[in-house]
């Protein structure tokens, strides 16, 4: 005999840590920054892009949607002003390492690719730069 059984989905529900990961996006963020080693680029700063992409757990149905909960963008903009504003960095290599780092000090993200290309380096090439992808 056949049995039908009625199924809601509830107990379907799954746990935050078995959802695929959400993202977080800044893309084509254009700053100024003194780096580099050749001697002119001590001089004055020079355009940079950061192309930033956090992997952030989800938030589970039960959890509130509020700031508290949320990874803000204009939060990671404000790590990536300050590591530029402690001063002339050498790399680009290590830029991206602190970026990375930043941004994986939230309690949500997971993992971080970060791009940083600098624009103005060769006016053979649209940018050049160096692509990182990091996680806990």
């Amino acid at each position: 005999m056949l049995r039908v059984l009625e199924n809601t989905g509830a107990d379907l529900a799954l746990a935050p840590q078995d959802l695929p990961l959400d993202q977080i996006l800044i893309e084509g963020l254009v700053l100024p920054a003194f780096i580099g080693m050749f001697a002119h680029e001590y001089d004055a700063p020079q355009p940079i892009r950061f192309d930033v992409t956090v992997d952030i757990m989800p938030l589970s149905p039960s959890d509130e949607h509020d700031t508290d909960n949320i990874l803000r963008y204009d939060h990671i903009v404000e790590n990536i002003k300050e590591i530029l504003a402690a001063g002339h960095i050498d790399l680009v290599e290590t830029l991206a390492e602190n970026v990375a780092e930043a941004c994986l000090a939230y309690k949500r993200a997971q993992q971080v690719c970060v791009t940083i290309a600098k624009p103005a380096a060769f006016a053979e090439a649209e940018a050049v730069g160096v692509r990182i992808t990091r996680r806990k």
